[in-house]
């Protein structure tokens, strides 16, 4: 082995190799200035590789620091042996003399080797906003002036740098920046790097979805703009529509240019059109134009398009004149009328345009020409449809052509020697769509791809009709709502979706476009879950040895990076002496766990193991081989290493780090750990972990380091959630993980031991969310609990619960467990008028569903004010009780009692186990004091104890007095009464009646609201002063009627009680009234008061004769008519019964019978206290005795209320009437 040297470039990659060979094996260590190169020490530095006895050190990337003298040290059991060299680095910036400056060859950019290494993945942008892709590189060599010939390429079309691409190559990267993202953005974008060996590619699709429209509900901008046909006035703009989803469908599109230079956008077309094609002209020769397009549903318009790439209106022919292209034609010189134009067709139809297009003429002669349009249908005359415009394009849009008629058309050339013979005539045209949207797509399928994609193919539709792509929408089963999965129609017919959520379940549907528009939707596809698709898994990695006894050794490895989609069932492990090159099995049963014991082994020999991983699709393919591993017994007295390191719970600043004890104790036990950071932990910052164990000799081996952990958590990560169940009351810690797989395991732990079969809690998993639940919780639940969630990138959380945060969860689960209704008022009584008594109370909140429970009468309630009451209408010492109510509100309840006892006084009893309440004379509740039981508990019972229901009744006695009325007249079958009314009135209530200032003895009673005597038959001796006098508590309210010898008005006599007479006659009904004083008399028709007019007549004359008159009387005439006399005394009330006939009919048969005459009532009005005559003004009625018919119940009885000093009761009467 010799020592050799080396100079590089800064930036440019080393190797340094040495052949080996020994028996037994050497194991080989490179050192740099004498120190242990340790490759993950800096990831992606250094690579040490050994194939087949070559050993290799490769450095990528030299810095200047990296100048050093490297060794390689090969030792087995006869001794070791080295091999030097030395590196230098020159960095780019030492001065390029010629006496340190190498010589250098002229280098291509495709001679260099290129390798990529950090690539752009598959990304998302938004409309409006700017991304940008790249991929780092090693390039050898690496030399500032000879930069790698990059291209970049979307959808397999070279991208040109500009204002929307701007690309940059240097610095070990390549990159490509999109400033302004559209929806014309998105496809699959790929970098080509020329290399010696051909080309170095990396490709990843660019996703661009719609920006927030202006107005919601808005379509989409549309797609892919571009003019087409260009001419001098005339170009046709094509564009592509947008995916809708959840938008109206489009009902057009409006079409807008700027000329180039300018910033002011003009509208081309004034209604929208229905196609994606619309023909543009009135263009201005030579003049560089943009155009732009935006759609319209009922919702709104959308945001405008992409802007389209400049186009120059130049006529075909005049450019390749102009260019010196077009072929020269010696007749042009001699022409000078035009020719006829030929091939005259419509190259685009459609329902609401087609664009009339031909050859110009040939020969066309050296002066400009125009042309001239004429149209015609069926074999009406030709008519000219450009005579305003002057036409220089072979192109022109007829618009407005009348459906279902079909029309020929021919074309003139002319210039300023004259207009040509007409061309030939087209064929028939008529304006329609021909095809209309493609037929929807067929069937589609849905496989497994990655943890977040899937992989969609479809059937193409039967009728494609110039078909421009497919959109592709997904839908999470359950949700019913769509979400476009690309924004560009995609040409082929198999599809990567990207972006879904792992472990969410999916359905897919794909719809076809083209001019028209979108096709209907395809069926659904089979509803996929988001899951890697099934393969066999990578190779595990890491195997170390965790202890050694002479005769055997245990290993350990770490599991696959790529587990193939499908859980890790079988390891199998296989050995071999460091010397052979045959394999040999150790275990035909598989292991699950990741550590194994080997025996059977030779001391002091060298062994190598390499491992296979097992899953649902078979064995994958093996580990590299190990280091070569010594079986000598450990006999060292530190601990050996600790192993299967796994961080956790990973944040931007922190994370949890687990590992497994050693295997090898020592001569003591563990005390303790060391945890080595080998980078600081910072965002996003890479970094690994050692770990070692501590035993009381020192200091034992460091483990393996951990997988390289980027400092960040996952997307989506969400923390452990404390709560107690709304509905049980339960207490429980939840999570919901950002992602899962099809074989995804939620594991708890407490302290950081996994949790398998404990009493004290359980688990309840459901899809993304897992509950651990706790069954009787107290203080030995209380520490730090943590879940991981398997087959994931490491979703897992922890959350430590502590004393206070139990007690106050605790009191959270009672009150839902035991609800209570929370009562703002409890049960409390009020006195209303007319002596109605409401009890009630108030909650401070009641749902609609509420129920309750009052133990008597009329009850109600108030959703809004949570109030509910009871009204009583009749209140007597007879409802002397307890009043209990009793509300249900879901599970919650509470009640309230109110007791009425006795006739004691208020107080307190404290050895009650409910709450006591104190009434005040206003008959208002002080607050309710909530007390504890015995057991702790809270009491929902609430009682208000009074022993005093008198105060009730004699709050009653004192409504009754002070609203009664003066005592009124009436006259009843029987004789004259005398009235009181008040808002409320008993027999309890202390009442006596006098005539002329003695008591009376005679028929007294009353009702609710009236206390009442009746005079029969009254005589002389009945005339006098009567009063009555009502008494409370602490005073008597009196109230008096004088009765003197006046009379009341009624009817003498006059009218009969059926009149029949003839239509055209008149009427006459008249009768003479009596009453002291002279009574008020109304007229009445079927019950409806008559109101004097030409045609009916009422008359009262002398205060003595009344009569009602009738002209002209008809069958409408007809009808029972009454007539009812009343002065302050009482009245009287006569019914007629007319009958109209026809002339030449039979006049029909009175029925005879004597005149029914019914006493009346004074008014219909309830008596109010304002209402009361004084005594002074009550004059004393006639006491002859009056014997009327009894009133029928249909009676009307008008109000005079204004006109009588004495207001009456309605109908009603206290006493039934006479049979």
């Amino acid at each position: 082995m010799h020592k050799v040297s080396h100079t590089v470039w800064e930036k440019t990659p080393v190797k340094l190799f040495c052949t080996v060979g020994g028996h037994p094996r050497p194991i080989v260590k490179w050192y740099k200035g004498g120190k242990p190169v340790d490759p993950l020490s800096v990831p992606g530095k250094y690579k040490i590789e050994s194939k087949y006895g070559v050993h290799s050190l490769i450095i990528s990337r030299c810095v200047v620091s990296d100048t050093a003298e490297y060794s390689a040290v090969a030792t087995n059991s006869h001794g070791s042996v080295t091999s030097k060299a030395t590196v230098i680095v020159k960095s780019e910036s030492i001065s390029l003399s010629p006496s340190n400056l190498p010589y250098l060859t002229k280098i291509h950019p495709s001679k260099l080797e290129i390798t990529l290494l950090d690539k752009f993945g598959v990304s998302f942008g938004t409309e409006g906003g700017s991304i940008r892709l790249a991929c780092t590189m090693v390039v050898v060599p690496d030399l500032p002036n000879v930069p790698p010939l990059a291209e970049w390429y979307r959808d397999d079309k070279l991208l040109k740098p500009g204002k929307l691409v701007e690309i940059k190559v240097g610095g070990g990267s390549a990159s490509l920046n999109l400033p302004h993202l559209a929806k014309d953005d998105e496809g699959l974008y790929t970098l080509r790097m020329w290399t010696k060996d051909g080309t170095a590619e990396h490709s990843a699709y660019l996703f661009v979805k719609d920006a927030v429209p202006s107005v919601a509900g808005a379509p989409g901008a549309p797609i892919s703009v571009k003019a087409f046909d260009i001419n001098s006035d005339y170009v046709l703009v094509a564009w592509k529509p947008p995916n809708l989803t959840k938008e109206a469908p489009i009902t057009g599109y409006f079409v807008d240019k700027r000329e180039s230079g300018s910033t002011t956008w003009s509208q081309c077309n004034d209604s929208p059109v229905k196609v994606c094609k619309y023909p543009v002209h009135g263009l201005s020769a030579g003049h560089a134009y943009h155009f732009r397009v935006r759609a319209v549903n009922s919702a709104g318009m959308s945001r405008a398009s992409r802007e389209s790439d400049k186009v120059t209106a130049l006529d075909p022919a005049e450019r390749e004149r102009l260019q010196g292209t077009a072929p020269n034609s010696t007749h042009d010189c001699y022409v000078t009328l035009p020719g006829a134009p030929t091939d005259v067709h419509a190259s685009e139809i459609f329902k609401s345009y087609i664009v009339l297009s031909w050859n110009p003429p040939s020969p066309r002669g050296r002066a400009p020409i125009w042309y001239l349009i004429e149209k015609v249908s069926g074999t009406g005359a030709w008519q000219r449809i450009n005579a305003a415009v002057k036409l220089q394009s072979p192109r022109y849009p007829v618009f407005d052509l009348e459906a279902g008629k079909k029309f020929q058309f021919r074309v003139y050339s002319e210039n300023l020697y004259g207009v040509s013979e007409a061309s030939g005539p087209t064929g028939p045209v008529e304006t329609l769509d021909e095809h209309g949207v493609p037929s929807a797509p067929g069937q589609v399928v849905a496989t497994r791809n990655t943890k977040s994609s899937v992989f969609v193919q479809w059937d193409p539709p039967k009728h494609a009709n110039k078909l421009m792509g497919y959109y592709i929408d997904a839908s999470v089963i359950g949700s019913k709502e769509w979400s476009p999965c690309n924004h560009k129609p995609y040409k082929h017919t198999r599809f990567v979706v990207h972006g879904l959520t792992p472990g969410e379940t999916y359905v897919f549907r794909v719809q076809a476009v083209n001019v028209y528009g979108l096709s209907e939707e395809s069926q659904e596809s089979s509803p996929i879950s988001v899951e890697p698709a099934i393969a066999t898994p990578g190779a595990p990695h890491g195997i170390t040895m965790l202890s050694c006894d002479g005769a055997s050794i245990t290993i350990a490895w770490k599991s696959p990076k790529h587990r193939g989609g499908s859980k890790i069932t079988a390891y199998y492990v296989d050995k071999r002496d460091a010397d052979s090159l045959t394999w040999q099995e150790v275990n035909t049963a598989p292991t699950q766990t990741r550590t194994y014991k080997v025996d059977g082994l030779t001391e002091g020999t060298f062994y190598e193991f390499k491992v296979q991983a097992g899953n649902l699709a078979g064995v994958g393919v093996p580990s590299a081989p190990s280091l070569p591993l010594k079986c000598e017994a450990w006999t060292a007295p530190e601990p050996g290493p600790a192993y299967d390191l796994a961080a956790s719970e990973v944040r931007g600043d922190s994370l949890v780090l687990l590992w497994k004890a050693p295997v090898y104790i020592g001569a003591s036990a563990i005390t303790g750990y060391i945890v080595e950071m080998v980078t600081g932990l910072e965002e996003g910052a890479v970094y690994t972990f050692k770990v070692k164990a501590v035993n009381a000799e020192g200091v034992g081996k460091a483990s393996e380091p951990s997988e390289p952990v980027v400092a960040r958590a996952l997307p989506g990560t969400q923390e452990i959630q404390l709560g107690v169940d709304e509905d049980t009351g339960d207490i429980f810690l939840s999570l919901e993980a950002c992602e899962i797989s099809e074989t995804s395991k939620f594991v708890w732990s407490k302290n950081y031991k996994e949790i398998t079969d404990c009493p004290r809690v359980t688990v309840e998993t459901k899809g993304k969310l897992s509950k651990l639940i706790f069954v009787n919780p107290d203080v030995n639940d209380l520490g730090a609990f943590s879940v991981i969630v398997t087959d994931t990138d490491g979703v897992s959380a922890s959350h430590t619960l502590t004393e206070d945060a139990l007690n106050t969860l605790l009191e959270l689960s009672y009150n839902i467990r035991h609800p209570i209704v929370p009562l703002k008022h409890h049960l409390n009584y009020e006195v209303l008028e007319k002596g109605h008594v409401r009890f009630w109370l108030q909650c401070l909140k009641l749902s609609s569903a509420a129920t309750y429970r009052f133990i008597s009468n009329k009850i109600s309630h108030d959703v809004k004010t949570g109030v509910i009451q009871m009204v009583m209408d009749h209140f007597t010492k007879l409802n002397e009780g307890t009043y209990t109510v009793q509300v249900h509100d879901g599970r919650a309840k509470n009640q309230s009692s109110l007791v009425l006892v006795g006739n004691g006084e208020w107080g307190f009893n404290p050895n009650q186990a409910v709450v006591q309440i104190v009434l005040k004379n206003d008959f208002n509740i002080t607050p309710p004091v909530w007390n504890r039981d015995v057991s702790g508990c809270i009491s929902w019972n609430h009682t208000a104890v009074v022993r005093c229901i008198s105060l009730v009744v004699k709050s009653l006695f004192v409504l009754s007095g002070s609203s009664a009325s003066e005592l009124v007249l009436q006259c009843t079958p029987e004789g004259i009464r005398l009235q009181c009314y008040m808002k409320y009135y008993t027999e309890e209530i202390r009442t006596a009646w006098l005539h002329k200032y003695a008591h009376l003895t005679m028929r007294i009673a009353g009702t609710a609201e009236m206390a009442w005597m009746q005079i029969r038959d009254p005589t002389e001796k009945e005339k006098g002063h009567y009063s009555i006098q009502i008494m409370d508590a602490t005073k008597s309210y009196t109230r008096t009627f004088d009765l003197s010898g006046q009379d009341r008005g009624r009817v003498v006599g006059g009218l009969p009680d059926v009149v029949t007479i003839m239509e055209l006659k008149t009427l006459s009904l008249t009768c003479t009234v009596w009453g002291d004083p002279s009574p008020e008399v109304t007229w009445f028709k079927n019950e409806q008061e008559v109101v004097s007019t030409e045609h009916a007549k009422i008359t009262f004359e002398a205060n003595k004769y009344s009569s009602l008159t009738i002209n002209n009387v008809t069958p409408e005439d007809s009808g029972k008519y009454s007539i009812n006399v009343r002065n302050k005394y009482g009245g009287e009330f006569v019914e007629i019964t007319v009958s109209v006939y026809k002339q030449g009919e039979t006049p029909p048969e009175p029925k005879l019978g004597g005149r029914q005459a019914t006493p009346v009532p004074l008014s219909s009005k309830a008596p109010t206290p304002a209402q009361t005559p004084t005594p002074a003004q009550t004059p004393t009625p006639s006491l002859r005795s009056s014997k009327s018919p009894t009133p029928t119940p249909k009676s009307p009885t008008p109000s005079r209320s204004l006109k009588s000093p004495s207001p009456a009761r309605s109908f009603k009467s206290p006493t039934p009437p006479r049979k």
